[in-house]
């Protein structure tokens, strides 16, 4: 993901301190190619390595160097040149039985080993604790996670790098929506775009189709794309994901096609309109709570409600932390937070959502995507 070789040293201190604080001996970081929730990320975070089959795995040392298994011949090469990790190794056929030949050969038969427990297989777990009984496997992931959310200024350049490929992708998508095209060349567009501009994943979700409050035919929900052709009166909700070098940024837009939609335009009106109040609570200090308080005050007093998806904070995994009523997390310079309040009609038979990605800064929040907050008409 060309960090620096500071940004690497930065990461590997900060796990060193974790093994430290929490008394274990080594960390075990599983990585998959899903997309997912922030479970996923320990891996890549550390390793600075792409999963792009099955599994891959990494073991941190607090007494000697880290080890990465990488899978097959080219993953193994290509993990030696890209990863932060000197030391990759091929897997030789049972992930599980190298890993526990790389502990003996640690001389690792006792003590604590951190892990992700909800990443370890259980089949893995009930293998290691016959072969090594003496070892006491300890929940880790909350305490790599502090880390994932406290983002250094390369980090923040590469966020602010992926949300030009969210404005580039719904520029091309402006361009390509018309009638008579196909959800699927729609988003083809989109993920053109990212890929000839340093792309290395896309997750775009998409709903087409007309919408009518009161007729039991609101817009459908966003979804993988299918082979629907777009009609005139119809509105297309697009959720634009790139991933530039494994971190996710976000932009969620809406376009009508061949008319307006004045009850579309109301509801699109009192989203942004509520997005604006919670940046008022975007800064450092606040909490995530606090920002959903702030767009739920809003939404109510127009006499609607608002209702999840509202957001999640992001980075090597898309979704590291829902922006919930409940999430009482403080927020910090360097926190980057996707934000998609969804307003639902009183009687919860419509519903719409838009927003995009910002960075809190020293004393507020900086947006990340640069498109326009219009509901277009193409």
């Amino acid at each position: 993901m060309n960090f620096t070789a500071e940004e690497k040293k930065r990461r590997h201190r900060a796990f060193q301190d974790i093994l430290k604080e929490c008394r274990l001996e080594a960390l075990l970081l599983i990585g998959e190619t899903a997309v997912g929730r922030g479970l996923f990320g320990d891996f890549r975070y550390y390793t600075n390595n792409r999963t792009i089959f099955y599994r891959q795995v990494a073991v941190v040392f607090a007494q000697s160097k880290p080890v990465l298994f990488a899978g097959d011949a080219i993953q193994t090469e290509a993990a030696a040149k890209r990863s932060f990790i000197q030391d990759c190794r091929r897997i030789r056929g049972n992930l599980a039985a190298d890993v526990l030949g790389l502990l003996r050969e640690r001389g690792l038969s006792k003590g604590r080993i951190g892990v992700n427990m909800e990443m370890l297989p259980a089949a893995w777990f009930l293998y290691f604790r016959k072969e090594l009984p003496e070892i006491e496997w300890v929940e880790s992931h909350e305490d790599i996670m502090r880390l994932r959310f406290d983002h250094s200024p390369e980090e923040m350049d590469v966020y602010r790098k992926g949300a030009s490929l969210g404005d580039g992708g719904f520029e091309a998508a402006l361009e390509m929506i018309r009638p008579g095209v196909s959800e699927y060349e729609v988003v083809a567009q989109i993920e053109q775009y990212a890929r000839q501009h340093g792309g290395d994943e896309h997750f775009t979700l998409i709903a087409s189709g007309k919408f009518r409050l009161g007729h039991g035919n609101s817009l459908p929900l966003v979804y993988a794309p299918s082979e629907r052709i777009i009609e005139s009166g119809d509105c297309v909700t697009l959720e634009i994901t790139p991933r530039y070098r494994g971190y996710w940024t976000q932009l969620v837009r809406s376009i009508q096609v061949g008319m307006s939609n004045h009850e579309l335009e109301r509801l699109h009106r009192i989203c942004r309109d509520a997005l604006n109040k919670s940046l008022e609570e975007l800064k450092p200090g606040k909490r995530i709570q606090d920002m959903v308080m702030a767009m739920d005050r809003y939404v109510v007093g127009r006499g609607y409600l608002l209702k999840p998806p509202l957001g999640h904070l992001c980075g090597v995994d898309l979704v590291e932390a829902r922006v919930s009523m409940d999430n009482e997390m403080v927020l910090t310079p360097g926190t980057a937070v996707i934000l998609h309040p969804t307003v639902f009609t009183p009687d919860e038979k419509a519903s719409f959502f838009a927003g995009e990605t910002y960075l809190v800064g020293t004393d507020g929040c900086e947006r990340l995507n640069r498109a326009g907050d219009e509901l277009p008409t193409v």
